[in-house]
């Protein structure tokens, strides 16, 4: 049988971070972040009397403070916290009866993946199963991450 183990990092209430916080495993934050948070997988989590000045990218997110950015998840979202921002989402939403949005919920496909910013400066799309490029719409800002893994679920 093979274990696996989990890794979390915990930031705690009191403490701030400026500056982004880029991760390959879930983060628990109850501290400020002034900076774009990413979590390549696991859980995203922004705690009660947690905040972030930034983008907030995860696999799974959930946002029980307050966030001031765009979020985007790939896989679930719950939110019972305050986001001033855009959300963007390809499996499923929750919202709970804290929950207060200042900005627009869009759905978006899971196939697409985000390559890194061409030396032009516009983002590329490109399907994984396809191979076919094309140009990042407006709304889609850059993003760091070079490739969004799919599920085994999906291949």
């Amino acid at each position: 049988m093979k274990t696996q183990t989990l890794n979390v990092t915990l930031l705690a209430a009191g403490a701030t971070i400026h500056g982004d916080l880029i991760l390959d495993h879930g983060l628990s934050s109850f501290g400020i972040v002034d900076g774009n948070l990413i979590s390549n997988a696991g859980l995203l989590h922004v705690g009660l009397g947690g905040m972030v000045k930034g983008t907030v990218q995860g696999e799974h997110v959930r946002i029980d403070g307050s966030v001031e950015g765009d979020i985007r998840a790939r896989a679930t979202l719950e939110i019972n916290g305050r986001v001033k921002g855009n959300i963007f989402y390809c499996g499923t939403i929750r919202l709970g009866p804290r929950a207060a949005i200042d900005g627009q919920l869009k759905r978006v496909s899971r196939e697409l993946t985000i390559d890194a910013p061409a030396a032009d400066g516009d983002a590329k799309l490109q399907s994984p199963v396809h191979g076919k490029e094309k140009a990042a719409p407006a709304d889609v800002p850059p993003s760091n991450v070079q490739h969004l893994p799919l599920s085994a679920a999906n291949n």
